[in-house]
């Protein structure tokens, strides 16, 4: 049964090497994932082998797991930050595997699955202090994790019009909680039988944890593609100059003036009223700076400020406005509410209902109701 689990979770983390190598468009992550898939793959496959690996390779394989941790924060890390890029400082993450790497090449090694008997076993101490530091390692970066994701969900209303499963990273938070339990369950039941030596449990389970955690990153990570969209320099804005004979580009200067903040303010309101971009349900802040030519930092500090409002806010008014013109016009009313929903630009009817009742008082079905006797009204009086 081991054996079987073995080959499957073998064959799933090369499948997931093979699949994130040709994913496109490519993305930093799906590096990450190549060989967090790659680094799965080489533990299932030693453990198929007739032989113990650290017979012919001193440091053996146990050495890579101190890179799942960091490759998991690292993945997190390319997704939920802005302009992620691989930064020499983040060499430090490779301390710890390479410390281990090295310290085994120097030692007589055993291998982690022997006795872990002292007297029996001395070179076992080794393996003791080596995999205590494992599952710390492994929890920190779970932690940090969770803390990066934490901190994307917080600034979502700053760049994203819509919250989706791809931009909110839901699954995301689901693989954590169960890399912290599966595999935190897993370390302790290792750490209690081997190197406290107290034979409570009577099993490991790391095979099966790292087979299902592979088939459910290569699921969900097969979908999820970048979520912030990068910069695009030199664009030509979409419309006029700010002032004459001065770029939008240029008037987003910092810091801004009084003057230059209101024009621009009253530029983006002019945009969103001529080209109605937020029908579109992926519209983020992004393609508004591509658009206007401007900073998207320098964007959002012009809707945060000269609106008083966060972008995921500002937008979702001009999406209920054009609700409530819809709504009231009798051309529309072989519409459904989520008809209308998605026309604006909402891409959950839940999500309209809440924002809609937010902004007028009303569901978009209370607010038709209400508009139903004044046209009738008007009807009759026409008659």
């Amino acid at each position: 049964m081991s054996d079987t689990v073995n080959i499957i979770g073998f064959v799933q983390s090369v499948f997931g090497v093979l699949v994130f190598l040709t994913k496109r468009p490519g993305h930093l992550s799906f590096t990450f994932l190549t060989i967090w898939m790659a680094v799965i793959a080489i533990f299932m496959g030693a453990s198929l082998l007739p032989f113990q690996v650290v017979e012919y390779f001193k440091p053996g394989i146990f050495p890579l797991m101190f890179l799942t941790g960091p490759l998991l924060y690292l993945y997190v890390g390319s997704l939920t930050i802005e302009d992620f890029r691989l930064k020499p400082s983040q060499l430090i993450h490779l301390i710890p595997f390479l410390l281990v790497a090295i310290h085994r090449s120097t030692i007589h090694v055993v291998p982690i699955s022997s006795s872990p008997d002292l007297v029996e076993n001395p070179q076992y101490l080794f393996n003791k202090v080596y995999y205590t530091l494992l599952i710390i390692s492994a929890f920190t970066y779970w932690l940090l994790g969770l803390q990066l994701i934490v901190k994307h969900r917080k600034k979502m209303p700053l760049y994203f019009s819509n919250y989706s499963s791809k931009n909110s990273l839901n699954w995301l938070i689901f693989v954590l909680s169960l890399f912290l339990i599966v595999f935190m369950a897993s370390f302790f039941s290792f750490f209690i039988n081997n190197i406290l030596g107290l034979a409570l449990v009577p099993y490991t389970t790391l095979s099966l944890n790292l087979t299902v955690f592979t088939f459910i990153m290569v699921y969900f990570g097969i979908n999820q593609s970048a979520i912030y969209s990068k910069e695009r320099p030199n664009l030509k804005p979409i419309l006029q100059k700010v002032s004459p004979g001065e770029p939008a580009s240029k008037a987003v200067g910092s810091p801004l003036s009084d003057e230059q903040m209101n024009e621009l303010s009253l530029l983006v309101t002019n945009y969103l009223v001529d080209k109605k971009p937020y029908r579109n349900p992926d519209y983020n802040l992004q393609m508004m700076a591509d658009d206007l030519a401007i900073s998207r930092h320098k964007l959002s500090h012009v809707i945060n400020t000269g609106q008083k409002k966060n972008f995921y806010k500002f937008i979702n008014e001009f999406r209920v406005g054009e609700a409530k013109k819809m709504l009231a016009d009798p051309s529309f009313d072989h519409y459904s509410v989520l008809g209308i929903a998605m026309e604006c630009g909402f891409n959950a009817k839940t999500s309209f209902n809440r924002i809609f009742k937010d902004e007028t008082g009303f569901t978009p079905t209370e607010f038709k109701q209400r508009l139903e006797p004044a046209t009738n009204r008007r009807s009759q009086s026409i008659s």
